[in-house]
């Protein structure tokens, strides 16, 4: 098949509309400092290479994956409170919109093919229509416009990913994009780690909140908890969630599989990917990843993927690796057993804010947005035993269960939608036993596992529009992708068994 970016060429004028797009995304950037305009730079640097080895759609895709994790974002319209951003443009946007540009330009003008859809792809469309349905009772219309924008993004980018991955290669490419990703997070750390801070760039939403621990019960043991690119500890935990159980499931299929050189680089991202981990000293990250890795060696377990003796030897492994990291690390320990900082409390009092505002609006919420202004108008009685300058501080965020944040913003009807969405994902790989590949099936385990592990970590941390969202819709796509690959997989195995056989 020619290359896509060769018969773009035979179009004189299709570079005026993708040029009028890095004009208008240097226009809305040009206000930024000189950390923003570097990033532009060498995204445009970016893309010159990708016109130069005549490959432009899959350069753009592998940036547009690299940079997906990495949470650099310039508000356009703050609106709102603080998880509430408004209109914002992220790095990997930069990427992302000349690439849907080029794969529409490719699908309908040069092909005039239909975009692929599945069955996958209703749920999370009625999800994004009841979002945008909401709106229209939102305490906060203009916010809620700009979530459903945001939101909109995301659906956009999981049909994107559902049609555009369509062969082995892109696969690895997906993976070399999210092994260079954590290879900038880890170095990320390793400097933050040595300066004993949060390193602050311009457009990196970081907060400090949450990032130095005292133990004084331990006597003061201080501790410093990293963010890399993600902004927060709990993001680069969250991160870890994501990316570690595929690469597991792939150590797991073993070097024969996927070839030494392969696995050798596997395990070292995993290794530092395990380290980083425990270091985010993310208790919701260390819940959610232990869930998604019994999930997988479970449903391999069963389908015959993976051997028992490789489960007795991840017991092993790991219950070895935690002696020696609560060893090196005493404050891994100590974040379990010692004070919180009021973590805890703060997460039990919006819980019961949210009951309240749900208790009140039960069937189709606030609308979407409206849950900071919704919030200063429903104050539990549980506030009472709280000062007021903690109450203040809670008032400015939404809590820290997703599904709780859902409900209340677009009622029982938007949790519904919400909790069948990701149980149609996390349940079709166990469900689908017509799998000719074990190296496909692994890896789609690998992902759905990622998914259920974040569907455990939305009981903990709050989700809003940041680039955790991105990735739970890339992970969609990913997998949704996954199966595409091998239903054309069976079907060309079942036509070659009938040729053989006539």
């Amino acid at each position: 098949m020619a290359n896509p970016a060769s018969r773009i060429q035979h179009y004189p004028l299709w570079y005026l509309p993708l040029a009028g797009i890095f004009a208008l995304i240097y226009v809305s950037l040009s206000a930024l400092s000189f950390t923003w305009i570097v990033l532009l730079f060498l995204a445009l640097c970016f893309a010159a290479g990708a016109f130069w080895f005549k490959d432009i759609q899959n350069v753009l895709f592998f940036g547009f994956v690299f940079t997906s994790s990495i949470s650099l974002t310039k508000a356009l319209i703050v609106e709102g409170g603080i998880y509430t951003p408004g209109l914002s443009v992220t790095l990997s946007d930069i990427f992302l919109i000349p690439l849907l540009f080029l794969w529409l330009f490719d699908k309908k003008i040069v092909h005039g093919e239909k975009i692929y859809w599945s069955k996958l792809h209703f749920l999370p469309l009625i999800f994004l229509l009841w979002s945008w349905a909401t709106m229209a009772i939102s305490e906060d219309k203009l916010a809620g416009f700009f979530l459903c924008i945001s939101f909109t993004k995301y659906f956009v980018i999981f049909v994107f990913f559902a049609d555009y991955v369509k062969t082995p290669r892109q696969i690895r490419l997906i993976f070399y994009a999210f092994g260079l990703a954590m290879c900038v997070h880890f170095m990320m750390m390793f400097l933050e780690l040595m300066v004993g801070n949060i390193i602050d760039l311009q457009g990196a939403k970081t907060t400090t909140t949450g990032t130095s621990l005292v133990f004084a019960e331990a006597g003061g043991v201080h501790a410093f908890r990293p963010s890399g690119f993600m902004g927060h500890p709990n993001a680069l935990a969250d991160l870890m969630v994501f990316l570690l159980p595929p690469m597991l499931m792939m150590l797991i299929l073993g070097q024969s599989k996927i070839g030494n050189v392969r696995w050798m680089a596997i395990l070292g991202l995993f290794v530092f990917g395990i380290i980083a981990l425990l270091l985010t000293l993310s208790r919701a990250g260390w819940i959610s990843f232990t869930a998604a890795v019994l999930f997988m060696l479970f449903i391999g377990y069963k389908r015959g993927v993976v051997m028992r003796k490789y489960i007795n030897m991840l017991f092993v492994i790991g219950g070895i690796s935690i002696i020696i990291a609560v060893m090196v690390f005493p404050t891994i320990y100590l974040r379990i057993t010692e004070s919180d900082e009021r973590s805890s409390e703060s997460r039990l009092a919006m819980m019961h804010q949210a009951a309240l505002i749900i208790q009140r609006n039960p069937v189709v919420g606030v609308g979407i947005g409206g849950y900071n202004r919704a919030a200063r108008a429903n104050i539990p009685e549980f506030f009472a035993h709280l000062s007021p300058w903690f109450q203040d501080e809670l008032l400015k965020g939404v809590v820290h269960n997703k599904y709780l944040l859902v409900m209340a913003e677009m009622g029982a009807i938007g949790l519904i939608i919400f909790v069948l969405m990701l149980w149609r994902f996390i349940m079709i790989v166990p469900n689908d036993r017509q799998w000719s590949d074990p190296v496909l099936f692994a890896l789609a385990l690998g992902v759905t596992a990622s998914i259920f592990g974040q569907s455990i970590f939305y009981l903990f941390d709050h989700f809003y529009a940041d680039q955790r969202i991105t990735l739970s819709y890339l992970f969609f796509g990913l997998l949704t992708a996954l199966l595409k690959i091998k239903t054309v997989q069976n079907r060309d195995l079942i036509t070659t068994s009938k040729n053989v056989s006539q």
